[in-house]
């Protein structure tokens, strides 16, 4: 069990953008009615944004 919770823990600034930052940036645009690149829907363009601030965040160790 230790073993599973210290491989999710290096994963964590991804679990962290697909699980929340994904569908919370879907749910602005939903409510402000932005449009999406290339025609995408939004939950789509959450998983981009997110793929986008998470992956760097992965690679450096930090978000900032």
């Amino acid at each position: 069990m230790i073993n599973i919770v210290k491989e999710l823990y290096k994963v964590g600034p991804l679990i962290f953008a697909f699980g929340f930052l994904a569908p919370l940036c879907a749910q602005l645009i939903e409510r402000t009615g932005a449009p999406t690149p290339f025609d995408l829907t939004p939950l789509a363009t959450g998983f981009l944004v997110a793929a986008l601030l998470g992956i760097p965040a992965q690679i450096r160790g930090r978000w900032i």
